[in-house]
């Protein structure tokens, strides 16, 4: 049974129903929302088909926008990037990938790790590939994009069946490594500075953790922001 109050009043033909917003100068351009989906209502096809440099996830009709990566956060990446490419190209292990290339997941979601490996065979294509061997995650600072990563992520992929996640978080200083136990991860070891990364799928590709914090931090010393 529905409840009106005294203030409320049913809407009647005769009354206007609330204008859509439109845009001012100086306005967000309202009306360009009208060409797109609302939340919800996305499809894989339609995401995919998005033309952004904006970093944008997709989860059951839902864009999630991703934060700007910081510094650290970049600096961190290229050092991890660098290392693994090499690794793998020096072998012809399959593929190194950076962000900003979906992965597609079971279940109506895309994700775009900070890094990718794709083992030799592993189909890809122009816009996605399709699931992953390795994927690397470095952790957000904010609450919400530390959840994300430490545990959204974490179910998304198991899910997915990758073999192996890596989280590196610059704020507890620890990479921990994930390997796939059935239908979930199990921890391959959570190592700090002055311990060495290891990977179960890639036998012999380690990282000095260490050094792997110490490349975010530049040469004057500083990983402050600047104007």
């Amino acid at each position: 049974m529905s409840i009106v109050t005294e203030t409320q009043q049913p809407i009647t033909q005769q009354q206007e129903l609330p204008e859509e917003p439109r845009s001012q100068r100086g306005t967000p351009t309202w009306e360009m929302a009208r060409f797109y989906p609302h939340q919800g209502e996305w499809t894989e096809e339609q995401y995919l088909a998005l033309d952004t440099n904006n970093l944008i996830e997709f989860d059951n009709g839902m864009l999630e926008f991703l934060p700007m990566p910081t510094d650290t956060h970049q600096r961190i990446a290229k050092f991890l990037l660098r290392l693994l490419d090499d690794f793998v190209e020096s072998r012809l292990l399959g593929e190194v990938f950076m962000m900003g290339y979906p992965v597609r997941l079971p279940d109506g979601k895309s994700r775009q790790p900070d890094i990718v490996y794709v083992r030799s065979g592993r189909p890809t294509s122009k816009r996605y590939v399709a699931g992953a061997d390795i994927v690397v995650e470095i952790v957000s600072e904010l609450p919400e994009d530390r959840r994300r990563d430490l545990e959204t992520k974490r179910e998304d992929y198991a899910a997915a069946g990758i073999p192996e996640y890596w989280i590196v978080d610059p704020e507890t200083q620890t990479i921990s490594v994930l390997t796939l136990d059935g239908e979930a991860y199990k921890s391959h070891g959570e190592l700090r500075p002055g311990e060495t990364a290891t990977s179960v799928l890639l036998d012999g590709f380690t990282i000095d953790v260490k050094a792997c914090f110490d490349a975010a931090v530049v040469e004057t010393g500083t990983t402050e922001d600047t104007e």
